[in-house]
């Protein structure tokens, strides 16, 4: 089924969208936004107009709204009020915000879950950090993302604190739309994410809250400072 991937050329039907068993319509429209997104079909800061957005897929606005609603919890856009929605930006200031309250909730985190990592979690993240290795191969921006953050929320499952989840799955999923929109089979980015991961998995297996952080810290910083300019110890 191809939705937008030919730069968004052709209009799917709304019995098209409902080929798909288990899925719902709008969860279908959310996932080909997403990948229009990451594939640069929309570009950072672009409007996103659910009438005109309606009329390509062939179905209501309440439906375009919805899948809207999930892309914001995603973070690949945020809406404005009485402005509309727009898919996410961030300048440096906005990153280094971000990546500030980040790095003190997740560090939290990774600590908590060195801590109280089982062999069912462990055997979790190592799978989840296949995914995103086999992902770069193909350069499947969607399956990385999707890897990704699973990875993340495993150890923030891990860490016993739903509160924690909670904060983190709000503040830091832009980030991870944002880091990998545009990207081109050409450059190291995704590969370089996936160096971070390993070296925090490695970091949490040791099992010692102290070394969980100092790697947590270490691996995340070093890529930020490396790809955006950003210092964030």
């Amino acid at each position: 089924m191809e939705l937008l991937n030919r730069e968004l050329a052709d209009k799917p039907s709304a019995d098209d969208l409902r080929l798909v068993r288990g899925r719902t319509i709008p969860d279908l429209v959310a996932e080909q936004l997403r990948d229009a997104i990451l594939a640069g079909k929309f570009r950072a800061g672009e409007r996103l107009v659910e009438q005109k957005l309606g009329a390509r897929f062939g179905i209501g606005q309440p439906t375009v709204r919805e899948a809207l609603r999930e892309l914001e919890h995603q973070g690949f856009v945020r809406k404005s009020a009485n402005r509309g929605t727009y898919v996410t930006e961030f300048n440096q200031e906005d990153i280094r915000k971000n990546l500030e309250v980040r790095m003190a909730l997740e560090t939290l985190a990774v600590e908590k879950a060195a801590r109280n990592i089982t062999p069912e979690g462990e055997t979790r993240l190592k799978t989840l950090f296949r995914d995103m290795e086999a992902s770069i191969e193909h350069f499947d921006r969607a399956d990385f993302h999707k890897a990704d953050v699973a990875f993340h929320r495993m150890i923030w499952e891990l860490s016993g604190n739903e509160y924690l989840c909670a904060a983190l799955e709000r503040v830091t999923f832009g980030l991870f739309a944002f880091m990998l929109v545009e990207r081109t089979a050409h450059d190291d980015v995704m590969s370089h994410v996936a160096h971070q991961h390993r070296g925090i998995l490695q970091a949490i297996l040791t099992r010692d809250p102290k070394l969980a952080r100092e790697g947590f810290i270490h691996y995340t910083s070093d890529f930020w400072k490396q790809h955006h300019k950003v210092d964030i110890e």
